[in-house]
């Protein structure tokens, strides 16, 4: 499988883009992008509890990222430099 990379944007609002400023494959970056995302993703469902239908789908939204972060990202990064 390839191997991600977490990419800093920055917005152009001038044309209405982002812009690329830096991009890693550090291990240990990635799985904090993983946990942060993922914590975003639960206080989400959360804030949804008082309408039923919101929070499902923030609760499938979260199960859906969950799954393809820890495809993508696990939690022990076999055969990866910490610094690459």
């Amino acid at each position: 499988m390839k191997r991600p990379i977490l990419v800093l944007q920055y917005p152009d609002s001038r044309e209405a883009r982002t812009v690329a400023l830096a991009a890693t494959r550090n291990a240990t970056a990635l799985r904090a992008f993983k946990e942060a995302v993922l914590e975003d993703a639960k206080l989400s469902a959360l804030d949804w509890q008082a309408d039923e239908v919101i929070h499902v789908q923030e609760v499938v939204e979260l199960e859906r990222l969950q799954k393809l972060l820890d495809l993508l990202i696990p939690d022990e990064l076999e055969g990866n430099d910490e610094t690459s």
